[in-house]
């Protein structure tokens, strides 16, 4: 039996194929192999991607509670410290664009060769989201949205789109297939944008965010996260405010707002946060970091209990099992795709192709994928 060993992923680039791409084009989704095999031979599971990244957070003050002159407590207050996120970022600073590399299988009995589908069929494109199976594409002049299905190739025109706005993140209240049609939500801190799918219009809504934050009330809302769900938005405000957004009399509006604050309870002086759709749950993830950003020290994981609008923290992800990433953000049922269970698997591009797992029940952080016998025992 072969000994198993701790053996850290060195953070240089593979010899082969990947060396020869271009450094500005990131490839999507960037999942372990294992799982990009089990994309391609189940393309179903491409629905359990459910969001696109995470959002990096730091608190202003170095201690959980400050006090006012007055001697009383006030809540600190939350910076976003990475623009990442930021699509107008990612053109005029690093330049980055995206491919997809998922070689699905045919369908049909058959045909027993594979397919490739690239993104480079869209030149300069970058992914502004994905939600229900579809990503949303912007084009390289900023002008043109796309939202396109990389299983079957298929792709419908989105309005165009100011340049000169920042998206920070896309998502669908629901899939663009119900004949009930969508709605899309584009995120910019204090405004959103939204077209309704399937209903015949061609315009973009345009609403200014005018509630006050609940946590830092001289202030509105400045959304940088959200996740679409049964056909609902609920996003989360840069402070931590949960908000519920819906499509009531021709309008988009906030219905209802949460009471608690969506933030670790543990110290942390940064932490990286990733909303993700497992099990017919919201899980709200944070990776916890108390001296770098680039070194996790802890994770907790919370569901949403959406009839109270409440966090409660999870303690045991049962037979499921979480994959974080940068861009990606994925939630499977362990028995079904053959992983270990209870476990977050977790990486970011800072270090190149590290990706490290969380075991939810001894609360222990190790390097995965590391050894042959690390990667036989993610398909236990």
């Amino acid at each position: 039996m072969a000994q198993k060993t701790a053996k850290k992923i060195r953070n240089q680039p593979s010899s082969g194929k990947k060396a020869t791409r271009p450094p500005s084009l990131y490839i999507w989704p960037n999942l372990p192999h294992q799982l990009m095999d089990l994309l391609a031979r189940q393309h179903s599971l491409m629905q359990n991607i459910t969001s696109c990244g995470g959002v990096i957070k730091a608190w202003r003050s170095a201690y959980p509670q400050c006090c006012r002159p007055d001697g009383k407590a006030q809540r600190p207050q939350l910076v976003e410290i990475n623009g990442r996120r930021c699509v107008e970022h990612q053109k005029t600073v690093n330049g980055h664009r995206h491919a997809t590399e998922i070689s699905f299988h045919k369908e049909y009995p058959d045909c027993y060769y594979k397919r490739r589908v690239y993104k480079k069929y869209y030149p300069g494109t970058r992914i502004g989201g994905y939600s229900h199976g579809k990503l949303v594409l912007m084009g390289s002049t900023g002008w043109y949205l796309f939202l396109w299905e990389p299983v079957r190739g298929f792709y419908g025109d989105l309005p165009p789109w100011n340049p000169n706005l920042s998206i920070k993140m896309c998502t669908l209240s629901s899939s663009p297939d119900d004949r009930k049609g969508c709605n899309l939500m584009l995120l910019m801190g204090a405004r959103c944008a939204f077209f309704r799918w399937g209903k015949g219009e061609r315009a973009w809504i345009m609403e200014d965010c005018t509630a006050k934050e609940p946590y830092a009330p001289s202030q509105c809302m400045q959304f940088i996260n959200a996740i679409g769900f049964q056909g609902k938005f609920y996003a989360l405000s840069l402070q931590g405010s949960l908000a519920v957004i819906e499509d009531v009399d021709s309008r988009f509006r906030i219905t209802a707002i949460g009471d608690s604050r969506a933030v670790p309870s543990k110290m942390s002086r940064q932490f990286r946060e990733y909303l993700v759709e497992s099990g017919g749950e919201i899980l709200l993830v944070f990776l916890l970091s108390r001296k770098s950003i680039d070194h996790v020290e802890d994770v907790e994981v919370f569901r949403l209990d959406i009839p109270k609008l409440s966090w409660v923290k999870v303690e045991n992800l049962g037979d499921r099992t979480l994959f974080l990433e940068d861009e990606c953000c994925m939630g499977v049922t362990a028995s079904k795709v053959g992983c270990k269970k209870n476990c977050i698997y977790f990486s970011h591009r800072r270090v190149y192709d590290q990706w490290w797992v969380f075991d939810v029940e001894s609360g222990s952080i190790s390097p995965a994928f590391g050894t042959n016998v690390e990667i036989q025992e993610f398909l236990m």
